[in-house]
């Protein structure tokens, strides 16, 4: 199966494996509105296919996504376009809310949005040459939520801080060595193919459940005060 809502998103589904591409390479897949619904309309579309046993989103042209179309984002008076951020919420909520155990697969810069998009998946796989950063305070945004969330739990309230107040940039090692990349390595597919082959020995329905649960327990109140 494949399918395109818009020529800058597409899904492909093979043997379990649901693939959702960014495909801007010209502007090193910086996201739009129209890409966030399409994320959202296509996920939509996957998980109701009873084969999909892994979700991988990744970016073409050697870039995972370098954030936010800023000409979306800003109004034209300078304001963030409150349009924009919802449909963005939404989208990472659709990839979050995924029935089966999601991958960033992630080459090259993965910035603002992007790390959104990455942080909103189960887990991360990023080449050596990959990198991280969240300019958002730069730019005058307020960086969502959930996604801030997720950070602190994966880096720590200390590292957190310094990576989101500074706009500090993270290697692919960095990333990897500080608890943001689960993976780090130069073949990308290696790990993914050997993560998708051991969901598949599961019982699918005692894998979507534990990812539901682990997903519920990392999103609750607990998970965040526990550091």
């Amino acid at each position: 199966m494949a399918k395109t809502v818009t020529e800058h998103v597409h899904l492909t589904v093979d043997a379990g494996l649901a693939v959702l591409e960014l495909r801007r390479p010209e502007k090193r897949n910086a996201v739009t509105a129209e890409m966030w619904e399409a994320i959202v309309d296509l996920l939509a579309e996957a998980a109701a296919l009873q084969h999909v046993r892994v979700l991988a989103i990744q970016g073409s042209g050697g870039v995972f996504c370098a954030g936010a179309d800023l000409s979306a984002v800003k109004t034209s008076t300078g304001e963030v376009s409150i349009q924009y951020r919802e449909l963005a919420v939404r989208a990472l909520s659709a990839i979050a809310s995924f029935p089966a155990p999601s991958v960033a697969v992630i080459d090259g810069a993965c910035v603002g949005g992007g790390c959104s998009i990455a942080l909103a998946c189960d887990l991360r796989f990023a080449t050596p040459e990959s990198f991280f950063r969240v300019p958002a305070v730069r730019h005058g945004i307020v960086y969502d939520e959930a996604s801030m969330d997720r950070l602190i739990q994966l880096l720590g309230p200390s590292r957190a801080a310094h990576f989101m107040c500074t706009a500090a940039t993270l290697s692919g090692d960095q990333a990897h060595h500080a608890g943001l990349v689960d993976e780090c390595t130069d073949r990308l597919d290696i790990p993914l193919e050997q993560f998708v082959a051991e969901v598949a020995q599961g019982d699918w329905h005692t894998v979507a459940r534990t990812r539901a649960l682990l997903r519920k327990l990392a999103d609750s109140p607990a998970a965040v005060s526990a550091y």
